[in-house]
C-alpha cells in the first residue's frame, strides 16, 4: 500500500493517539486507499521523498510574515505562536516535491506555505485588508465573535473550466467549507490561480510546470464527505501510486 506523508504541528495528543488537528487528514488519506504516515518537522527531506509516493501539507497556525516580508502587527497576528521548525521543514519539502515530482496535495495552511515557498505572498488579515468588500465570513468563528463550532459547507468556490482541479473535482462550482483569516496575495513561481470565492479571495492553486499532482485549496476537504473533496484525496493517492 502506498504510503502518504502528513506534515503537522503535532501528531499526537497527551495520550499518546492521533492529535484531534491532523485526525482528518488521517481519515481521509485512509480512506482513498493510502497508508496515512504523520511526519516529523525534524524529518530528513531525503528521506521522505524515498519513503512516501505523496504528501500532504496539512492546516496550522500562521506562516511567519517575516518569512514572505509581511506585517507582523495586524488585527489577528500570531506573533508568539509561530513554529520555525514547521516553516522551514514544510517550505523544504514543498520545493522537493516539484524538483522531484511527488504527488503533492496542500490544504489551508499548506496552500499559503506552498505559495511562500515559491516567492509568494500573503494577505495577512482577509476582513482587515477588504474592509467592505468583506461579503463572506472566511473564519470558523464570525466576525461578531459566534463560533460556527463545525466544519460545514458556507461558502461556494468556483474553479476555472478545464483546469487540473476541476477536473480532479467533477464539478466547476461547489459549496465548501472556510477556516482561515489569511489568504494568498501575490502568487509564487509557477503557480496559477484556479478556483475564487465570489469576493475573489483565491481558494485553489495548480502548477503551470509539468507535474502529475500538484495543488492547492484553501478550504479543509479532509472535513467533508462530499464528491469533489473525496475526489482530491483520491486523486493524489492515485498520483502516488
Amino acid at each position: 500500500m502506498v504510503k502518504i506523508g502528513i506534515t503537522c504541528s503535532e501528531a499526537s495528543d497527551e495520550s499518546g493517539g492521533v492529535h484531534p488537528d491532523v485526525r482528518p487528514y488521517v481519515d481521509a488519506v485512509r480512506h482513498a486507499g493510502a497508508e496515512p504516515v504523520l511526519l516529523s518537522n525534524q524529518s530528513a527531506i531525503a528521506d521522505v521523498l524515498a519513503s512516501f509516493g505523496g504528501i500532504v501539507l496539512s492546516g496550522g497556525v500562521d506562516v511567519d510574515p517575516a518569512r514572505y516580508g509581511g506585517r507582523a502587527e495586524h488585527a489577528r497576528s500570531q506573533a508568539g505562536k509561530y513554529r520555525g521548525d514547521r516553516d522551514e521543514f514544510e517550505i523544504a519539502l514543498v520545493r522537493a516535491a516539484r524538483e522531484r515530482r511527488i504527488p503533492t496535495l496542500c490544504v489551508c495552511r499548506g496552500i499559503q506555505v506552498m505559495n511562500v515557498a515559491f516567492g509568494g505572498t500573503l494577505i495577512e488579515d482577509v476582513h482587515e485588508e477588504f474592509g467592505e468588500r468583506y461579503t463572506i465570513h472566511h473564519r470558523q468563528t464570525y466576525e461578531d465573535g459566534l463560533d460556527r463550532a463545525d466544519y460545514a459547507p458556507d461558502h461556494d468556490v468556483t474553479l476555472a473550466p478545464g483546469s487540473a482541479i476541476a477536473s480532479i473535482c467533477g464539478t466547476q462550482t461547489f459549496r465548501t467549507n472556510s477556516m482561515h483569516h489569511q489568504a494568498l496575495r501575490v502568487l509564487g513561481d509557477g503557480l496559477v490561480a484556479v478556483g475564487h470565492t465570489h469576493d475573489d479571495v483565491i481558494e485553489a492553486v495548480e502548477s503551470t510546470f509539468d507535474h502529475p499532482f500538484f495543488a492547492a485549496v484553501q478550504w479543509h476537504p479532509e472535513e467533508l464527505d462530499d464528491g469533489p473533496s473525496r475526489r482530491l484525496f483520491a486523486g493524489l493517492v492515485a498520483a502516488a501510486r
